[in-house]
């Protein structure tokens, strides 16, 4: 009985580190693509104005 709890407590225990580190995985891709968008758009910004200035 104490052998199949402590195998339970563990394969729980397994279960949250993976689904957490997939969970901070999936939200700094996330991160990334929202920078991304930033800079790219920040670029664009910034063409313009060295466009328009000539």
């Amino acid at each position: 009985m104490n052998t199949a709890l402590t195998i339970i407590g563990l394969s729980m225990l397994i279960f949250l580190i993976v689904f957490y580190l997939k969970r901070a995985k999936e939200k700094k891709e996330a991160w990334e693509t929202e920078r991304e968008k930033i800079k790219e758009y920040g670029e664009k910004i910034n063409e313009e104005t060295r466009n328009k200035n000539k």
